[in-house]
């Protein structure tokens, strides 16, 4: 008795994939919701937060500053990381299906990391130096005014990662509702 060679069957991967798009649309959706809390923690720090430091007097500023300073680290940087790890594994994901979309998800990312990187290039001594008890009180009010400026650039890029990544997302779904028709 010959047996006919058996011919693969086509699967249906619909129950795969569903899935698997699910948890990338959760990524995706994490990712800019993590964006747009930080990028509102600098926006709230910068409109509401510094200003009220420089009305202070400068000891009193000090004193205030031991506690909100590390307050508002805790709170900003865990969604610093989360929105710079959540863009990372969205971009690299995109790039590598080579995805609509995924210049402009690095490119959220590129900003995200940006506001990392200018932890250790301003943010990380500048706080470590105010929260230093023999921190000079008359050199307050400039170190304060050169803090607004960097906390502009800061601010600056998560808006800018925020709105890329709105940007990213709208341009990722319309690309692939055009290639799946």
């Amino acid at each position: 008795m010959t047996y006919a060679p058996r011919t693969a069957v086509p699967r249906s991967t619909a129950h795969v994939t569903a899935p698997v798009r699910r948890s990338e649309q959760a990524i995706k959706t994490g990712a800019i919701a993590a964006t747009a809390a930080f990028t509102g923690g600098c926006v709230l720090t910068q409109f509401v937060t510094v200003p009220h430091w420089r009305e202070m007097d400068p000891q009193a500023f000090l004193q205030h500053f031991a506690t909100s300073g590390p307050a508002t680290g805790a709170v900003l940087f865990p969604i610093e990381v989360a929105s710079v790890l959540l863009l990372g594994y969205t971009t690299y994901t995109n790039l590598r299906r080579g995805r609509p979309g995924r210049h402009v998800w690095a490119l959220a990312t590129a900003s995200m990391v940006g506001t990392v990187v200018l932890l250790p290039v301003y943010f990380a001594g500048a706080n470590t130096a105010m929260l230093d008890p023999a921190f000079p009180p008359e050199t307050v009010r400039a170190e304060l005014a050169a803090w607004y400026r960097w906390n502009w650039l800061r601010t600056g890029l998560g808006l800018t990662a925020t709105a890329l990544s709105g940007v990213a997302l709208v341009t990722t779904r319309v690309g692939s509702a055009t290639t799946a028709r």
